[in-house]
């Protein structure tokens, strides 16, 4: 049996998703975020770590982080 734990999302958020994904193959949300992180785990591609606050300040900003 596997372990799982839960990620909140804004519904906002998850709105913008759904109707971005809608003409994609992707049945969820969660499908989606799922094939988004391995893609980004996978990626050979790096960025800074002034980049990474930036993201991270921007997406605090957005109220998709706290």
């Amino acid at each position: 049996m596997s372990d799982y734990t839960t990620i909140s999302l804004r519904k906002e958020f998850v709105a913008d998703v759904e109707a971005y994904i809608e003409d994609e193959p992707f049945g969820s949300v969660k499908e989606f975020v799922k094939h988004v992180v391995v893609q980004e785990m996978e990626s050979d591609d790096e960025i800074s770590e002034a980049e990474a606050r930036r993201i991270g300040r921007r997406l605090r900003d957005l109220g998709y982080v706290e």
